[in-house]
């Protein structure tokens, strides 16, 4: 029987020493790659080919939510599995719309976290039975996450922008606080404008101010 491969994507190294300790217990799986970025993990992509993905959600420079979405689109195979301190509702529903195949915390046990490479081996998405609560809780209260999400369709990468844009930086100001290129900036520029039913940065300023998609202190 083959191993079940694994890449771990962490920015802290005691993060992915720890699970890696945690997985190298279990006869059936291998860490075979570690990478402390977004843009690493896809550096060694080809390289490796693992058959699953423990991605961190927030990371420098590219996120892993970001990362997630390109991982998906260029290699359908890899299945990612977001492993967070993050429970947000807005984390799950972006990490399941980038192509995630599950989503939980690092409290998570190892007889858990090797239930969970089970299900999604087999082609099952996982949910952090903690975090399902939260998303019920939160659509109970009133707060309608998921209109919300629908309504602006928005990533969190790129509401960090429109915030950016209320800010009234420059693309290159905006780029240089994210660490991501200016290339990268108007690229999710041209996504905002699609989406809001814009055409230019004031138009959305204005949007985003009326619909209070950004708050007037330039708050999400």
């Amino acid at each position: 029987m083959n191993k079940t491969k694994v890449m771990i994507v962490d920015d802290h190294s005691m993060v992915r020493e720890g699970l890696k300790q945690l997985l190298g217990v279990d006869g059936d799986i291998e860490v075979i790659a570690e990478a402390s970025s977004g843009l690493e993990c896809l550096q060694l992509m080809e390289r490796f080919s693992p058959d699953i993905v423990f991605m961190d959600v927030k990371m420098p420079g590219i996120s892993g939510i970001e990362t997630t979405r390109l991982l998906c689109q260029k290699y359908q195979k890899v299945k990612v599995i977001m492993l967070t301190i993050y429970d947000e509702s807005q984390y799950v529903t972006e990490a399941i719309q980038a192509g995630a195949k599950g989503y939980v915390l690092k409290k998570i046990s190892r007889e858990e976290l090797v239930n969970v490479i089970c299900h999604v081996m087999k082609g099952e998405a996982f949910l952090d039975p903690t975090i399902t609560k939260g998303v019920f809780d939160q659509l109970k209260n009133g707060k309608k996450v998921l209109q919300k999400m629908e309504k602006e369709q928005l990533t969190q990468r790129e509401l960090e922008i429109l915030k950016g844009i209320v800010e009234g930086k420059t693309d290159r100001g905006i780029a240089e606080s994210l660490f991501i290129s200016e290339h990268t900036v108007r690229s999710h520029i041209k996504s905002l404008y699609r989406k809001l039913g814009v055409t230019s940065k004031a138009q959305a300023v204005t949007k985003a101010m009326r619909e209070r998609i950004i708050n007037t202190d330039g708050r999400e």
